[in-house]
């Protein structure tokens, strides 16, 4: 049971086990702007996807995170189109 909640959870809520192994991947490091930070996001919004999988979640720091949920998701674009996108607009 444990390595089903650790690869395919697909709740809004994590385990703190699940969020500290997206932590240690990540390097404890904003995905967006390299700031140290705990912040979980998930990349395709969980309203949009229902997915809390490790391949959706990423950690960011408060700011970029503020950044992106003020942004509309848009689903035309891929992940790394969308990344590019908000690395973007938090230079503005």
């Amino acid at each position: 049971m444990k390595d089903c909640i650790m690869t395919t959870h697909k709740a809004y809520r994590q385990h703190t086990a699940f969020k500290d192994k997206i932590r240690r991947r990540d390097n404890y490091t904003c995905q967006l702007c390299g700031e140290p930070s705990m912040f979980l996001d998930h990349i395709v919004p969980f309203k949009e996807s229902h997915d809390s999988s490790e391949g959706n979640l990423r950690v960011l720091c408060m700011p970029c995170n503020l950044a992106l949920r003020r942004k509309q998701y848009n689903a035309a674009l891929t992940e790394d189109e969308w990344t590019d996108y908000i690395k973007r607009e938090l230079k503005q």
